[in-house]
């Protein structure tokens, strides 16, 4: 299996880091973007790990995402990203650009959290 882990520093609490991870509006107002994929969460333990098990419809693709939080205010998120496809390189492209969307959403995340709580100062 394939395993890229990355870990990110935010400024955001761990709750409002593990609702957001959770959060499945975007699956309810766009399925078009997730036809052929069965996504189920593995590990739910609240505010400390999560993790998702994604599967292709013929099942020849499985992704395990696992997001691991810790601290307090300031919280750490190691993202692990398995595969079972090696050395495919439209597979691992495809991979490594949605684990760059993951990252970055978070960022996003925190840019928000950020200025919500500047604008109530």
């Amino acid at each position: 299996m394939s395993l890229i882990s990355k870990t990110i520093a935010l400024r955001v609490p761990p709750d409002l880091i593990y609702r957001a991870l959770k959060d499945t509006r975007l699956e309810q107002l766009f399925p078009e973007f997730f036809i052929g994929m069965t996504r189920k969460i593995s590990i739910d333990k609240i505010n400390e790990e999560l993790a998702f098990k994604t599967n292709t419809q013929d099942g020849q693709i499985e992704i395990i995402e696992t997001f691991r939080i810790s601290g307090n205010k300031n919280t750490n998120v190691l993202y692990t990203t398995q595969t079972n496809v090696d050395g495919d390189i439209a597979v691992e492209s495809i991979l490594r650009t949605h684990i760059a969307n993951i990252l970055y959403s978070l960022l996003m995340l925190e840019t928000g959290y950020v200025n919500g709580l500047m604008q109530k100062e």
